[in-house]
């Protein structure tokens, strides 16, 4: 027990808290046996000390207390990861063991910084008093090439388009790099057919104008001639691309659609930040990504165009 020689007397006010909790300290301290693998812990002022589990209840609040304008959306794919990790000691060995057991290929990644910053939250809110993530190395990613439309896929795609609807689609889709959900929302206001542009908003509720081509303008004009919108839903879009892949055998999702207009305008020339206005990506880092599939023999196409072959 605390008493009047005990050296901590002086420092510490004598309080049935500060006893309690030194009398539980030096317990631990001076305990002859060994301590029991526990994921018990002990919580004094809010920290927690031990072992402590992810449980509900934390992540509940982490959630509560993410910043305003985060989307429904991001939440909700914060609490799909988190739920997994209810039970697990939050330590660098229990995170590691449970990352091992996600069988998630390239995706482990996302599900690590959800985590890293859950965990970091708690430290900083005192219900941890370390982050275990600090010893938790990040999750290999496998550099894989990602499906991209190309010129010719692109007529293929027409060719085994249903209606001219389709078609009109799958064209914008290429000369625009436009998201689905950006596609979808299209009304017939929203183009500038002189500039060859159209409105969307995209991410964030962002505005930007995409562009297409004359041949895609003309046959957009004829569309909406007679029609307010695209009269899809996304889910609508992606059942007729979903049916165009299995009739063609091409990965023609809305991605790759983007990821190909990306690679067209590199051909043509166009700088990485330029693409990165165009398409409305937030990161040129991802742009540059998808500039990988951008060969050495596609450079030097690209330069003998610019700089043709001359007999001196």
């Amino acid at each position: 027990m605390v008493g009047g020689s005990n050296p901590l007397t002086p420092i510490l006010e004598q309080t049935d808290f500060v006893n309690d909790l030194v009398n539980k300290l030096l317990a631990m301290v001076y305990s002859q046996r060994k301590p029991e693998q526990t994921t018990q812990y002990l919580t004094i002022g809010g920290l927690a000390l031990g072992t402590p589990r992810a449980k509900q209840e934390w992540i509940d609040e982490f959630l509560a207390s993410r910043r305003q304008g985060l989307s429904a959306r991001t939440l909700e794919y914060y609490r799909d990861i988190l739920y997994q990790l209810i039970g697990t000691d939050l330590t660098s060995r229990g995170i590691n063991d449970w990352l091992t057991s996600l069988n998630l290929g390239n995706a482990k990644l996302n599900y690590y910084q959800v985590v890293k910053i859950f965990c970091s939250w708690l430290h900083r809110s005192r219900k941890i008093n370390r982050n275990p993530t600090d010893l938790v190395d990040r999750p290999k990613i496998e550099k894989k090439i990602m499906p991209a439309i190309t010129p010719k896929q692109l007529d293929t795609l027409l060719n085994d388009a249903e209606d001219f609807r389709d078609k009109c689609i799958l064209k914008l889709f290429f000369d625009s790099g436009c998201r689905l959900s950006e596609l979808v929302g299209i009304k017939d206001t929203d183009f500038d057919w002189d500039k060859g542009t159209v409105t969307v908003t995209g991410k964030g509720k962002k505005q930007r104008k995409a562009p297409f081509t004359k041949k895609t303008g003309k046959m957009l004009q004829q569309w909406f001639s007679e029609h307010k919108t695209f009269e899809l839903n996304k889910y609508g879009v992606q059942t007729m691309l979903r049916r165009l892949k299995s009739k063609t055998d091409i990965k023609c999702n809305a991605h790759a659609f983007r990821r190909g207009f990306a690679n067209a305008q590199f051909k043509k020339g166009l700088s990485t930040k330029t693409v990165m206005r165009l398409g409305g990506w937030q990161d040129i880092k991802t742009v540059e990504k998808y500039s990988e599939q951008f060969s050495q023999e596609d450079a030097i196409e690209l330069y003998n165009k610019e700089y043709p072959q001359r007999n001196e």
